[in-house]
C-alpha cells in the first residue's frame, strides 16, 4: 500500500512520494490528466522527476512525443542544444502543441515550452542513464491502413465530392467527427505498446516508466492495458496534476470527456500525484470511477447506414 508524503518543492529534491510509486511496480504509467498543461510540461522535464526514476531503479522512459521529433531531439547533449532544437521545431511549424488552459491559441510560449522540455528530456535522461522512447505516432492518425472506428471508417471513406454533394457537414457534427477521430486513434494503442517493447531492446527487464494522456492508462485495450500483457507486468497507474483543485475536480473533468467522446474510463488508477505539494495519495475509493463510460452514448450517422446499403 502506498503511503500519503508531502514532500519539497520539485526543484529542490526528489519527493519520496514518487519514489514510493516508482518502487512500487516494474511498469508505472503516469497518466496525464489534462495532455499538454504547462505545470506538467515541466514536472515531466525536471531534474527532480529524472532523479527519483533513477534512485528507483528506472532503466526506460517511454514519451508520448512523435517518433521524429524524438529522433531530432536525441542530438541534444547541452543547455545550449536545447535552445537550438526549440528553435529549430518552431522556426519550422509543423508541430501544433497546445496548452488545454488555454484552447484554441497557437502561443510561441507554449511552442518553445513543449519543444524545449522535450530537449530537457532527452538531455536528462542522458544524465541519469535512462533509454528515452519516443512512441507516438508522427500525425494525428498515424497513416493507419486500416480504420478500427466504425463511425471513423465510414467518414474517412466518403470522398470531398460526396461530403460536399450530400452536403454532409450539415448532417454530421464536428463533435462527432472529432470523437471518431480521437477514438480511432485511441484504437491503435497496442501498435505503440509494440513499438515501446521493440525500443526497449534487449534489456526488457529494466524498469519502465511511460507518460501518456490520462485516457491511454485506463481504456479497456488501451496503451497501459497492451503494455501489461506484452511485458507480462501490472500497471501501477498514477494520474498527475498540477494541484488539487485540479485533483478534486477530476471526476467531472472525466465523465464530460468520457461523454464527449463515448468511450469507458472505468478504471481507477491506483495513486494521485499532485505536483505543487509533493504529495501521492492512494486511489481510495475505485468504485466512483464505475459510471464514467460513454460508450453507450456512441451512435453510427444515418448517413453511414444508408452509405452502407448503397455499397
Amino acid at each position: 500500500m502506498l503511503a500519503t508524503h508531502a514532500s519539497p518543492a520539485l526543484c529542490e529534491t526528489p519527493p519520496e512520494s514518487l519514489h514510493s510509486v516508482l518502487s512500487a511496480s516494474d511498469l508505472v504509467v503516469f497518466g496525464d490528466a489534462k495532455h499538454g498543461a504547462a505545470e506538467r510540461v515541466r514536472f515531466f522535464s525536471s531534474d527532480a522527476f529524472f532523479a527519483a526514476m533513477h534512485n528507483s531503479g528506472v532503466r526506460h522512459l517511454a514519451i508520448e512525443m512523435p517518433r521524429v521529433l524524438g529522433r531530432q531531439a536525441m542530438g541534444v547533449e547541452t543547455d545550449a542544444d536545447i535552445e537550438a532544437f526549440a528553435s529549430d521545431v518552431i522556426r519550422s511549424g509543423r508541430w501544433h502543441f497546445t496548452d488545454p488552459e488555454s484552447p484554441g491559441t497557437r502561443s510561441h510560449d507554449t511552442q518553445y515550452l513543449v519543444a524545449s522540455s522535450l530537449g530537457r528530456q532527452v538531455l536528462l535522461a542522458k544524465k541519469y542513464g535512462i533509454n528515452p522512447i519516443f512512441y507516438d505516432f508522427n500525425n494525428p492518425l498515424g497513416n493507419f491502413r486500416t480504420h478500427n472506428d466504425p463511425v471513423y471508417r465510414c467518414l474517412a471513406n466518403l470522398s470531398t465530392v460526396t461530403w460536399i454533394k450530400y452536403a454532409l457537414n450539415d448532417q454530421v457534427s464536428k463533435a462527432t467527427r472529432d470523437a471518431a477521430i480521437m477514438r480511432e486513434r485511441f484504437s491503435h494503442d497496442d501498435e505503440m505498446a509494440a513499438y515501446i517493447e521493440r525500443e526497449m531492446v534487449a534489456d526488457t527487464k529494466g524498469k519502465l516508466v511511460v507518460i501518456a494522456g490520462y485516457a491511454h492508462t485506463v481504456m479497456p485495450g488501451g496503451l497501459a492495458e497492451r503494455l501489461e500483457a506484452r511485458l507480462g507486468r501490472p500497471a501501477m497507474i498514477t494520474a498527475v496534476f498540477k494541484d488539487e483543485h485540479e485533483n478534486r475536480s477530476f471526476h467531472d473533468f472525466l465523465w464530460q470527456q468520457a461523454t464527449l467522446i463515448q468511450i469507458n474510463l472505468t478504471r481507477a488508477p491506483h495513486a494521485h500525484f499532485v505536483i505543487d505539494n509533493g504529495i501521492m495519495r492512494q486511489e481510495e475509493r475505485p468504485g466512483r470511477f464505475a459510471a464514467i463510460d460513454g460508450t453507450a452514448l456512441r451512435n453510427m450517422p444515418a448517413l453511414c447506414f444508408q452509405w452502407a446499403q448503397l455499397n
